[in-house]
This record gives C-alpha cells, structure tokens and sequence, in this order.
C-alpha cells in the first residue's frame, strides 16, 4: 500500500511539473483599450448637511425640513422610485474655531447623501434650476450613459485584443509564436471615472441666470461623450 501511494504521488507530481510553464516559454503583456458612446443620461448627487451649535433636537429638525423639500421636489419632478438612491443619516459633533487662540465651539452636524439618475438630458437645465431656487446648492451632477455596462465589456475585449496584436509582434521578434493565453488579469487601474462637478460659486451664477426662465444657450446643447477605457494584464504561452 506504501509503495502504491509513493508511486501515485510521485505520478502526481510529475505532472504538475508537466503543466507548468517556463518562464522562459511565457509573456507577459499589458493591453489597454478606450471606447466612446454619447451621453444620454445626467446623475445627480445631492448632499444633505444640517447643523447646530446648541441642540441635536434641533439640528435633526432642520435635516427632517430639508428631507422632506428634496421628497417633494423628486415628486414634482416625477423622477422614478428605481432612480432614486440614498444613503442614511450620519450625526456627528465637530469643533469649530473662530480663532487659533479660542476654544473650539462644538456643533452637532448630520449628514445625507440622495443621488438620481434622468434619462433625458434636455430636462437636465429645469431639474439644476429647480434645485437651485429651493435652496439646495450643494450638489454635483455628472454625464453618463446607459449603454455603460454594454462599453465595458466590449471595452475589455477591445483591451484583451490589443495584448494580444502585441504579443504576437513581441514574440515574432524572438522567433517565437504564441501559443495560447494562460491568465487574464483585470487591473483595475482604469476604472471608468465619468465626473462632471462644479463647485457652488458655479450653481449660484447658473442659478441667477435662470432666474428669468429662459434655457436658451446652454452648454447642455453641446453633444457629449463618455470614455470608458480598460487595462488587463494578458498572459501568453509561446511554442
């Protein structure tokens, strides 16, 4: 039975050895890709912070006032349930210092995130208007698409191709050829970012300018795209 077992393990082990690859018969190669697709959809991303120096009562007040505003908007604004994510409440109590000599004044501070999606960007100037004239400026919207889980795939055999054309220039120039890949490895360096942020100077100029009610020349009109790109590590067995 010993025996039977040492023959069966050196067996195992030689074939092992069998399947592993030399360094020296394999290639390394990094391939990237980018890809393009219209814009068709704006995401928003509203932030919710309220505060006050004396009471928690009061500052969980405030933040139930401004929930409910941002609940009523959405509903005027008939934006779909399924559009619509949110984060729960975060309190918390920070120092704040008028002067470096002074003690700190401590304030309760509660925090929310609320963010949705629209699938026409040509609703996007009245729903920034909207916002901005209800007092909520501080929030950032951002182009994407809804065609981005299709780009990323397509984006990653795109990136998979280019390793490829690469690595068979390579290994022709050491009179090799490739034989199969062995390993795909997603870096994930290169995540898609799509960000399209202003700061609340910029909310409150756009806002005075739409105070009149006319949407007319708005940077809106101008045709955007959104870049997807991908890099994967590819590796070759050569013959």
């Amino acid at each position: 039975m010993k025996r039977l077992l040492s023959a069966l393990l050196v067996l195992v082990s030689s074939l092992v050895s069998a399947q592993t690859i030399s360094p020296d018969n394999r290639i390394v190669v990094m391939g990237q890709a980018t890809i393009d697709a219209p814009a068709d959809q704006v995401s928003f991303n509203i932030y919710l912070i309220s505060t006050d120096t004396l009471s928690l009562d009061k500052m969980y007040s405030k933040h139930k006032a401004m929930e409910t505003k941002i609940v009523t908007i959405l509903r005027d604004l008939h934006i779909p349930a399924n559009k619509i994510s949110y984060s729960l409440l975060s309190v918390g109590k920070r120092p704040s210092y008028a002067k470096d000599d002074e003690e700190p004044v401590w304030y309760f501070e509660g925090r929310q995130e609320i963010s949705f999606t629209i699938d026409s960007l040509q609703t996007y100037p009245a729903i920034r208007d909207r916002l901005i004239r209800e007092g909520v400026i501080t929030f950032g919207s951002a182009f994407t698409s809804s065609k981005e889980g299709e780009m990323k795939k397509e984006v990653l055999a795109k990136a998979v191709k280019t390793a490829t054309d690469k690595a068979e220039v390579l290994a022709i120039s050491g009179n090799r050829k490739i034989k199969r890949i062995v390993r795909i490895a997603d870096t994930d360096d290169t995540d898609p970012m799509f960000n399209n942020y202003s700061n609340d100077d910029m909310y409150a100029a756009a806002g005075e300018n739409a105070i009149g009610g006319s949407n007319e020349g708005t940077l809106i009109e101008i045709p955007q795209s959104i870049s997807v790109t991908a890099t994967v590590k590819v590796t070759f067995q050569l013959k």
